[in-house]
């Protein structure tokens, strides 16, 4: 009989943390699922880790070798045969009623593609912080939030962790798989992708724990610069795809330029004050480039001229953060 739901952990040298992860799909009180490892020539235990857990619903599919993560999460997706399809990265976790109440969100609403909770941001040494869509789309306004509105609410930043998701199947069948070029943000792209035409359901229960350390992805993307280039890539892809009546709102394509813009610019002004002042001017060229008002395009300037002779400035992104709010309205 096939399952409901295909839970797909893509893992690469993950031994540390994908026990939890494991334990946590396990746990799930809504019990008919399959999942399916995608090991990513991992030369760690974790190949152990999961032969350890004994579960007729969990198998390994194992890479000859490392291809990055977007092809790993590529080629689990074609592992998936069931109407629900949610992927875990293998240091995140989920609440035990995460599938149940997802599930369950997705079956009261035929038209909505992606059903998201609250996410805890988990971080070594600093409090919990929870992230979702509800942020934007308080559930006072009800669970569903309509097609277009999803794009409008995304577009400033990325709301939605992979471990807050349960998608349909048919996400997969009618958007783009994950972008090769966006090792870093084929996410957000996704979910802006969806929302442009399509109903998500949203709960502001804390189901889904996402994990930020040294060794992940994400962290190491920031130090190297790497994340800033893929919100520009997003961006550009954005631009072109909302053009004229493509559009999911009025202005989506100004829009989606004035985040990005906004984005780098924070960035810059944070790199400046921790001194680095080349990585300052570099992001701040890109933010004049990308902007789409005077406004912004004078904050960059402002940033690269800053940048070029070095100076500090205490606190710019203090001040830099009202402007750039300031130019999306």
């Amino acid at each position: 009989m096939v399952s409901q739901v295909t839970v797909l952990v893509p893992n690469y040298n993950g031994a540390v943390y994908l026990r939890e992860c494991l334990e946590s799909i396990v746990a799930q009180t809504f019990a008919d699922w399959e999942l399916v490892v995608g090991d990513n020539a991992s030369t760690d235990a974790s190949l152990s880790i999961v032969a350890s857990m004994a579960d007729r619903r969990i198998r390994t599919v194992r890479r000859p070798r490392t291809i990055g993560w977007v092809a790993n999460v590529n080629l689990l997706l074609a592992e998936a045969s069931t109407p629900y399809v949610a992927i875990l990265h293998a240091d995140d976790w989920w609440q035990p009623a995460f599938l149940e109440t997802t599930v369950a969100m997705l079956q009261a609403a035929p038209r909505s593609l992606v059903a998201t909770c609250a996410g805890r941001v988990v971080r070594a040494g600093r409090a919990a912080e929870s992230v979702g869509l509800f942020q934007a789309w308080p559930v006072s306004l009800g669970s569903t939030c309509p097609a277009g509105e999803v794009a409008r609410l995304l577009t400033r930043r990325n709301l939605m962790p992979s471990a807050t998701v349960l998608a349909r199947a048919e996400l997969y069948r009618r958007f783009p798989r994950y972008e090769p070029a966006l090792p870093l943000l084929g996410d957000w792209l996704m979910w802006l992708r969806a929302g442009a035409t399509t109903d998500f359901e949203v709960t502001d229960s804390v189901l889904a724990n996402y994990r930020m350390h040294a060794a992940n992805q994400s962290a190491s993307a920031e130090a190297n610069n790497l994340w800033a280039m893929d919100v520009l890539r997003v961006g550009r892809i954005l631009q072109a795809e909302w053009a004229g009546t493509a559009a999911p709102y009025p202005g989506a394509a100004k829009a989606i330029a004035a985040a990005i813009a906004n984005d780098l610019l924070e960035r810059a002004a944070l790199r400046m004050e921790r001194g680095e002042y080349e990585t300052a001017r570099l992001l701040a060229r890109l933010a004049w480039a990308t902007a789409p008002t005077a406004g912004q395009r004078m904050l960059a300037r402002l940033g690269e001229l800053l940048g070029r002779f070095r100076q500090p400035l205490a606190g710019m992104a203090r001040r830099v953060k009202p402007a750039m709010q300031r130019s999306l309205m």
